[in-house]
């Protein structure tokens, strides 16, 4: 066997091996993107079921009657427009001072 005999198969070994790695690169990339996808299908889902509990609610369906069909309260809050706090009177003043 001479020299460049020995130099193509350590080149075609060296080749074959990044090969494999860059196939591995790809499959781990693809897998990360689909579990990206579905975490966003997932929180879309979770938003909408909230919603949709929140409506069930409002229709005079109690969390005791949707538990008893086997839908379970969402675990995250429907989104939306935060309430707001109710003044308090806390900055009034107090009547009946000494003078």
């Amino acid at each position: 066997m001479d020299i460049n005999d020995i130099a193509a198969k350590a080149a075609a070994k060296i080749d074959a091996a990044r090969d494999a790695k860059v196939s591995a690169v790809k499959q781990v990339a693809a897998s990360g993107v689909a579990v990206q996808d579905a975490a966003q299908l997932l929180a879309a889902a979770e938003q909408k079921y909230a919603k949709d509990y929140q409506a069930a609610l409002r229709a005079d369906w109690t969390e005791s009657d949707l538990r008893g069909f086997g839908l379970d309260a969402p675990a995250k809050k429907a989104g939306g427009r935060p309430r707001g706090r109710k003044a308090t009177q806390d900055s009034a003043p107090v009547a009946g001072g000494s003078e």
